[in-house]
């Protein structure tokens, strides 16, 4: 098998990988509507705590994404990734 197979093979195989690991978090996130709610102290200009939630579950999915493309950068093969992410 040449080099450049090789490569491709591996990159086809993180894909896979890695878009397995994005519909597992993307399963378990709650994606039920409901009311906004404020509290009666809350500031009209202040997020809601579900804006608030939403904001930081997408921080943390861009954070997760970051930590993976440094670890492939790193040189840090699919399951080595896939062990930092979720260890058995």
């Amino acid at each position: 098998m040449s080099r450049l197979s090789y490569d491709r093979e591996e990159a086809v195989k993180r894909h896979f990988c890695l878009s397995c690991v994005a519909q597992s978090i993307l399963q378990q996130a709650s994606c039920s509507g409901r009311k906004s709610e404020r509290f009666n102290s809350a500031q009209e200009d202040e997020p809601t705590i579900g804006q608030r939630l939403y904001s930081l579950t997408r921080e943390a999915l861009y954070n997760l994404l970051e930590l993976s493309q440094n670890l492939f950068v790193q040189g840090k093969s699919t399951e080595q990734i896939l062990e930092v992410m979720m260890p058995s």
